[in-house]
């Protein structure tokens, strides 16, 4: 989503409310290109996300958490002389949904140059007084429709993120080494994931509720025919993350919620098809199927290891799979 320098990074750090993921793409010497997961647990309350206060507290073991599943810095060596030591490496960095405000716009128009399109989004923000702008950085996503949605308003996710969450993340990485290039929204890499093993064209052809549980938090998303209507991320209490039949229903109950407030925004849109991105796929499968009378379809490893992206050895849930789209 956000770019400060030129090219992509091959690493991708993940942090997240119960584990840090890290991700690379690695270089075999026929040249042909393999993928690197790993995860490291965190102790709890490392990790609190808010689009207002500060997010991360003991932060020499969150670096040493970062560290090791980062590996050293690399010196940079011409003709065996080392030029530049301890390099700074580029990384996308992903945050948790819950640490930023988003909200889905519809504009008649988007102006081609980043820059006019940025000032359009914050005038907008400010417009509507969504909420307070001061210290904060806005950046967007847009999301175009399939065929036949020409002439219809341009979808933009607008996401604000504070400077003062902002710089804590980006200190944390800079300690050890690295420079977050693209910081970007778990759930939404997730997403881009689905879309690439999916594809255009079915992405484009149906609406569709897009399920992700991860960070202790529920993040919906409703699109129609490829444009995002209707965002919603809700962090859920230690009775709906219990993993029993009442909590579990309680996430299908919000489920449905998202569904009823989208449709109340959006009559004509019909939904019948949900894809879900979760640790605990089976169970909450069954019952979004049952209780919402959708098709549902999951995104996990399987559909990375029939695509050779990521060795069988990084089946380590959805933190190291969001870490593995970032790099993809």
């Amino acid at each position: 989503m956000w770019g400060w320098m030129s090219g992509r990074p091959q690493q991708c750090l993940k942090i997240g409310v119960e584990s840090v993921a890290w991700a690379e793409i690695e270089w075999g010497w026929r040249g042909r290109r393999g993928h690197r997961c790993m995860t490291s647990p965190l102790p709890e309350g490392t990790v609190k996300p808010s689009p207002a206060e500060p997010n991360l507290t003991q932060l020499a073991s969150l670096e040493a958490k970062i560290q090791s599943l980062a590996g050293p810095s690399h010196d940079v060596r011409i003709l065996g002389q080392t030029v530049v030591a301890n390099r700074p490496r580029p990384v996308t960095l992903l945050l948790p949904d819950a640490a930023v405000r988003a909200v889905v716009m519809h504009l008649d128009q988007l102006p081609d140059r980043v820059e006019e399109r940025e000032a359009l989004i914050r005038w907008r923000f400010g417009q509507e007084q969504l909420f307070p702008l001061a210290g904060t950085t806005i950046v967007s996503q847009v999301f175009s429709g399939g065929p036949g949605t020409t002439g219809s308003p341009q979808s933009v996710l607008a996401v604000a993120i504070h400077h003062s969450v902002l710089s804590q993340y980006e200190s944390v990485c800079e300690n050890v080494g690295l420079v977050p290039h693209d910081v970007g929204l778990t759930s939404l890499r997730l997403f881009d994931l689905w879309s690439k093993i999916a594809g255009r064209s079915r992405r484009a052809e149906e609406d569709l509720l897009w399920v992700s549980l991860g960070d202790r938090a529920l993040t919906t998303m409703v699109f129609q025919r490829g444009r995002l209507l209707f965002y919603r991320c809700k962090l859920l209490t230690a009775d709906a993350l219990s993993g029993t039949d009442t909590g579990l229903q309680k996430i299908a109950d919000e489920c449905a919620a998202s569904l009823e407030m989208c449709q109340q925004r959006h009559p004509a849109v019909a939904v019948k098809h949900a894809v879900l991105c979760a640790d605990d796929l089976v169970t909450l499968h069954d019952l979004l199927e049952e209780q919402l009378a959708l098709s549902v379809e999951t995104l996990g490893w399987d559909d990375v290891d029939a695509r050779r992206w990521g060795s069988r050895d990084d089946r380590q849930g959805v933190a190291s799979l969001a870490a593995l789209a970032g790099v993809l």
